[in-house]
């Protein structure tokens, strides 16, 4: 489902992109631009910038780039449709009634479950003044959770009715088959209705926008044959795997820090005491798709997930997840007590905030793991111990860093120092000679040849003068990359056709938000045209760059030998070419 260009354009055009950012990061103006801290990761010099001219923006740090529309869907993790609604509202534009010529059917159906959960999501907390969720309110006082508390999560009581909700949605004239797909009801063989939640405490999950879009329930009866958990299953607005438990309380941390662990529970006791940059996975492992919600609000996370065996698994496979996608990880382990809501109550929040802290780095945590599956006294299992923990300290990129843990290994192993950084020396010097023979120079190559397709694109649509010298030698299919032959293909039509060139909305015609964040990229380049000479150089060596990968590919790709001929001689020929301005 998608509005017409012109109204995605009208609403973009009425959103001042550098207004916008700054209501989120402050920006001073630099020259022809603004600048300031990027507000996607942690920075103390400014490598944000913002162009009112192209309303655009680009870090050169981290590479968030994009529209108003990409900002808005980055800070608030929205999808595109909410962006425009968000910027629609911003400007009091009032956005048309979608045509029938638009598939209308699934945004109505997720709009539909959204509200069937709100209300829901209300019938569960009024239920908790039901006689019957006694066992609830009781468990609750336990855990020590106040009422404000409550309130604040939305926690609520499934009765014991097997068709409580389905008779209440009934009533709210809802048919079965939108009830059905809520994943709150289910059929049996006998096309029977029942509740999936009866007789459970109930969290409602919330997304960032606020929106209850799915619940988990724990059953308090300690029944051996039915599950402790239970959550929602995937519905249209609800996947486990890319949601985190209380992400919508949690984003709002100025620290850049959150904190993992593995319950409900566990979350709400730490919102109690003011830690609020908390979350959960949702009875799920840590995965990339949670990596892509949480690197929005952290760029670094302490894992506290329980200290029994199942959550040392958890951590040790959680850990290289998130050190893979640039975020620093620590971890600590509860210890006097079963989970954090034990150690809150035991020792205080005051010494659960020491305790936090005090917690470890991922390295000396795996160290500490890895030594409990030795024997240190068996000369033999010293020797392949060192050899593992040394793996582990080859895999660390910075030499300060691995200098740092050498140290901390070697008192946490009583393996002098020496010993360790000749068997980590020894990894490096053997994987260095693969690493700086193959993917450096390949690496190198690749960069090139981007970065001569990104300046040759920007000089041709922004010089048409240049342009019109260009063109009788690039054509769009010169490009490797398909986005970048879409991009040359605008570029050249709105050339031709005597068109003015607007970045914004060239970008809005990529759909895909990575595609859109590249493509702004190529228009925030900056390029001096003064220096004719020197730019006359420089478009020749990058045009030769383009030009000779795209000679090879088809040579490459190419079965005809009369053909790779003809490709033969005209690269010979474009190899002695100049072109002059």
């Amino acid at each position: 489902m998608r509005y017409s260009d012109d109204i995605i354009e009208d609403v973009r055009f009425g959103n001042d992109i550098v207004e916008v950012i700054n209501s989120y990061t402050p920006l001073k103006q630099r020259g022809n631009s603004y600048v300031g801290l990027c507000p996607f990761h942690k920075e103390s010099t400014p490598s944000f910038s913002v162009s009112p001219d192209k309303q655009l923006y680009h870090c050169f740090g981290c590479g968030a780039s994009g529209t108003v529309y990409n900002f808005i869907m980055d800070i608030e993790n929205y999808d595109f449709l909410d962006a425009l609604n968000y910027l629609a509202n911003r400007i009091n534009y009032t956005l048309p009634e979608l045509t029938s010529t638009f598939d209308n059917t699934l945004y109505d159906k997720k709009q539909t479950l959204y509200t069937i959960h709100k209300i829901v999501a209300k019938k569960f907390y009024e239920n908790l003044s039901n006689p019957q969720a006694k066992i609830a309110n009781e468990y609750l006082n336990k855990r020590g959770i106040n009422k404000n508390t409550r309130i604040k999560f939305g926690l609520g009581y499934s009765l014991f009715k097997k068709d409580d909700i389905y008779t209440f949605l009934k009533e709210n004239n809802y048919d079965d088959n939108i009830i059905l797909e809520s994943g709150l009801v289910v059929k049996n063989k006998n096309n029977q209705f029942f509740d999936r939640f009866f007789g459970r405490l109930m969290f409602p999950i919330i997304d960032i926008q606020g929106r209850v879009i799915g619940f988990g329930g724990r059953d308090l009866t300690n029944n051996k044959n039915t599950a402790k958990y239970l959550n929602s299953p995937d519905t249209p607005i609800f996947n486990k795997s890319y949601n985190l438990y209380s992400i919508n309380i949690a984003k709002n941390n100025k620290n850049k820090e959150l904190i993992l662990v593995e319950g409900y529970m566990d979350v709400i006791a730490l919102c109690q005491v003011g830690i609020t940059n908390v979350v959960a996975s949702l009875g799920t492992a840590f995965n990339e798709n949670h990596i892509r919600l949480l690197k929005k609000y952290a760029n670094k996370v302490i894992l506290l997930f329980d200290s029994d065996d199942a959550g040392v698994k958890a951590t040790l496979r959680a850990i290289p997840i998130l050190v893979e996608n640039g975020i620093y990880v620590r971890v600590a382990q509860v210890e006097n007590a079963k989970d954090p809501d034990e150690y809150i109550s035991k020792f205080g929040a005051k010494s659960f905030l020491q305790f936090l802290n005090n917690a470890k780095s991922y390295i000396s945590f795996q160290i500490i793991q890895k030594k409990k599956e030795y024997n240190l006294n068996d000369p033999i299992q010293k020797v392949e111990f060192t050899k593992e923990i040394s793996k582990i300290l080859a895999s660390l990129s910075s030499p300060v860093e691995r200098d740092v843990f050498i140290e901390e290994a070697s008192k946490i192993t009583n393996i002098s120092k020496n010993a360790i950084i000749d068997e980590v020396n020894l990894l490096l010097s053997s994987n260095t000679h693969l690493i700086s023979k193959i993917k450096p120079k390949q690496n190198k190559i690749n960069n090139k040849i981007d970065e001569a397709q990104q300046s040759i694109l920007y000089i041709l649509a922004t010089n048409i003068r240049i342009y019109n010298i260009l063109k009788k030698y690039i054509k769009p299919t010169n490009f490797l990359n398909p986005i970048y032959i879409k991009l040359a293909n605008l570029i050249f039509q709105l050339n031709e056709n005597n068109e003015p060139i607007y970045p914004a909305e060239i970008i809005l015609k990529f759909e895909d938000i990575e595609e859109q964040k590249l493509i702004s990229k190529v228009f925030m380049l900056k390029i001096d045209f003064s220096n004719s000479d020197k730019l006359e150089k420089i478009i020749n060596d990058q045009i030769k760059i383009i030009k000779k990968a795209y000679f090879d590919k088809v040579i490459l790709e190419n079965t005809n030998i009369d053909e790779v001929q003809n490709v033969l001689k005209e690269k010979k020929l474009f190899d002695k070419l100049y072109i002059n301005f």
